[in-house]
């Protein structure tokens, strides 16, 4: 398994000037296959202060971002799926979390519009990390999220994100603080995702993350072992059987794409090669 799935950046990226200064207009990369609609156009020009919409055509959400990323004409540049709102503090929030030092600002989603299960299970989880002081139990897998990000233009230079299902914002993420920069998400929620949590992709989840280093065997056995307590806590907090199951089917999958993996690297075979592009 490579130890090292992020090349080191260009060290003339390093240099560092006006990196505190607040963006007057940025582009907006949106990586999606079907045409933007009317209200979703005027819905990111009312959040943003928009200096082009860019849209991909290239299949497969590494590859989009990549494209996008190869296009932009201003400093800083939002990444905004088209299956997302931006509450109405979004921009006030992530530009209030500029520093030098910051090379992109991740704005905290929730699902509560999209996916009432997600939701229910996530408030369980933590109110069960608050009442047992455990941080473990939040259940949510620390990883970034492109799909409502800003992000400085000069620290994502020269990168090339490897042709992967999932996980392509994590490398982002990596490519950046390797960069030198912090990757900040926002202390609140200024985002709602407005689609239902995709369980198809929650084996290729456990896999990549495997891959890059993120996910390990260890910590998705003690997440499984947990499931028991979690369900029953979960179902206990919010009377949402929906909720129980979810969590049942997104952690068994991500084990087995997790075990996937190991078994890859222990038995020889080729592990995906994160270099390809």
């Amino acid at each position: 398994m490579p130890t090292n799935p992020v090349p080191s950046p260009p060290n003339s990226l390093l240099s560092r000037k006006d990196e505190n200064q607040i963006p007057a207009k940025v582009d907006v990369l949106v990586p999606s296959l079907k045409g933007l609609s009317s209200e979703f156009v005027e819905h990111v020009r009312s959040r943003i202060p928009v200096h082009c919409i860019l849209t991909s055509s290239v299949i497969g959400p590494a590859r989009a971002r990549q494209e996008l990323m190869e296009r932009v004409d201003t400093d800083w540049f939002a990444f905004v799926d088209d299956d997302v709102c931006l509450r109405s503090e979004w921009w006030s929030t992530v530009i209030g979390m500029i520093r030098p030092d910051v090379g992109a600002v991740e704005g905290l989603w929730s699902y509560l519009a999209g996916d009432r299960r997600v939701d229910d299970y996530t408030k369980a989880m933590t109110r069960l990390a608050e009442l047992s002081g455990r941080e473990s139990w939040t259940d949510r897998i620390d990883r970034a999220f492109t799909g409502d990000t800003l992000v400085r233009s000069t620290v994502v230079k020269g990168i090339r994100v490897p042709n992967i299902p999932v996980w392509e914002d994590e490398y982002i993420r990596m490519w950046v603080q390797k960069n030198g920069y912090r990757w900040l998400r926002t202390p609140k929620v200024v985002c709602d995702h407005m689609r239902r949590y995709n369980l198809r992709l929650a084996y290729e989840t456990g896999k990549y993350g495997y891959y890059l280093g993120r996910l390990s065997l260890k910590g998705q056995l003690r997440r499984v072992a947990q499931l028991p307590i979690k369900v029953m806590f979960s179902l206990a907090y919010t009377r949402n059987l929906r909720a129980g199951s979810f969590a049942i089917e997104k952690d068994l999958k991500i084990f087995k794409g997790v075990l996937h993996g190991y078994v890859q690297r222990n038995g020889g075979s080729p592990l995906y090669r994160l270099s390809e592009t």
